[in-house]
């Protein structure tokens, strides 16, 4: 780690298990206070090189923005990037491609159905290979990605870089006339659809709800219509394609977060119901952690057999040397094992992240009525932002299902919040916040 923090985190977890970190090939030693000063040290120095190449990597591309080149990142629907000079060249295949994509928009002049539209005619974003041949790219339209290759420069043979655009030293593909057209058609539409009491309402589940037919998350949404003020949480995958992209279209917003209130104001006073909560999460904890346990115990297995492999490949090419004839197979066989290797360590930390969510839930039925008692209490005098801290706090996701008209609501299985009620003033312990992450 070359952050000193994340470093004496990872130090101090070994002092409480009695490890030593020793070093081989630098004088670190935390057993001898010298061995705590050196490793202090050095830590220091690596954490100023890591912030140094990373802020004269960020000037560095600042000035090659200004100057038109081009500053690096993903490439860009359109065009190429030269190996050899990094410079921008045309591919005329994709330019082709985005003057369809601009004449279609003003055809059309909508974003979701444009993008509808260019994917029935089979074309896609750009898709590129890594350095190591790994391709990437190639997604479907939505409104989002569509958006942002309508509003990029690039097209005008110009550079965009943290805000400021320059002129670049590749050629564009697009004139300013039809540029220009697809921006104020987009501005139009961005004022067309605002909703002047879009602020009006606090939406107090914000990033809670989840679509259970699609499993995107539902975002506030706003309508105003005759008159009346709408307010909906709208599911991602609609709201990104069109309504055909998802059978969940929206729920009503204030409707949707009494059921939540009035459920968790139940729970509140129901001792009954939540020891029956609590049991079936304990049981299924007690029926799932053995087998998942002895899978992390088998995977472990399965790593530790791959590195032995490993070993002995690389003892092989270290004894033989380059003028072994197998010498390429080796190094490709280096590469096999160590790509299986990081999609078993890659399941490892999945595996540890399902057994600590499933030890968890063993949590005391007592902890959960105490803090869903307090919640009834206090919910109501809190203020807006508050109300949404705290059902956050609690509640972990709220799923939707339209088709069956089914709500489930998650809860966190949170420690006691350690309530505080002075009068008016009401409070919680603040270091649980972390939890809801």
């Amino acid at each position: 780690s070359r952050n000193t923090r994340d470093f004496l985190h990872i130090l101090d977890i070994f002092d409480k298990h009695g490890i030593a970190y020793v070093s081989v090939t630098q004088p670190i030693d935390t057993g001898s206070s010298v061995g705590r000063l050196m490793r202090s040290i050095l830590m220091d120095f690596a954490q100023f090189e890591r912030e140094l190449i990373s802020e004269r990597t960020r000037d560095k591309r600042a000035a090659m923005a200004k100057k038109g080149k081009w500053p690096g990142g993903h490439p860009v629907l359109g065009y190429n990037v030269d190996k050899e000079t990094k410079k921008l060249f045309i591919n005329p295949l994709e330019a082709k491609q985005v003057r369809v994509l601009f004449e279609t928009y003003l055809r059309i002049k909508s974003l979701s159905q444009t993008a509808r539209e260019l994917n029935k005619q089979g074309l896609r974003m750009k898709q590129w290979d890594t350095r190591v041949g790994n391709r990437r790219g190639g997604r479907r339209f939505n409104k989002a990605n569509l958006d942002y290759v309508l509003r990029n420069p690039v097209y005008l043979g110009k550079i965009r870089h943290k805000g400021e655009v320059n002129e670049g030293e590749h050629k564009p593909i697009l004139d300013s006339d039809i540029f220009s057209r697809v921006q104020k058609q987009l501005s139009s539409n961005g004022e067309k659809n605002k909703s002047p009491n879009q602020n009006k309402h606090n939406f107090l589940l914000r990033g809670l709800v989840r679509c259970s037919a699609c499993g995107y998350q539902m975002i506030p949404n706003f309508a105003h219509s005759k008159g009346h003020k709408y307010f909906y949480y709208k599911c991602l995958s609609v709201n990104k394609m069109d309504k055909t992209a998802c059978p969940t279209k929206s729920v009503p917003a204030r409707e949707l977060e009494k059921i939540v209130l009035d459920r968790l104001a139940f729970l509140g006073r129901s001792r009954e119901l939540v020891d029956r909560i609590v049991a079936r999460a304990k049981e299924k904890s007690n029926s799932e952690l053995p087998s998942k346990r002895q899978e992390k115990v088998q995977v472990i297995a399965q790593i530790g057999k791959i590195e032995a492999d490993l070993r002995n490949v690389v003892d092989t090419i270290a004894d033989r040397g380059k003028e072994n004839p197998a010498y390429r197979a080796l190094l490709d066989k280096v590469a096999e094992l160590q790509g299986r290797k990081d999609a078993l360590e890659v399941k490892t930390t999945e595996l540890e992240h399902q057994i600590q969510d499933l030890e968890n839930r063993e949590i005391d039925a007592e902890v959960i009525r105490r803090n869903l008692e307090n919640f009834s209490k206090v919910f109501g005098r809190l203020t807006p932002q508050h109300q949404r801290e705290l059902l956050a706090l609690l509640i972990q996701e709220v799923g939707y299902a339209q088709d069956q008209s089914k709500i489930k609501l998650t809860l966190r299985p949170l420690p006691d919040l350690g309530w505080r009620i002075d009068g008016e003033k009401i409070s919680f312990d603040e270091r649980q916040i972390w939890l809801r992450d």
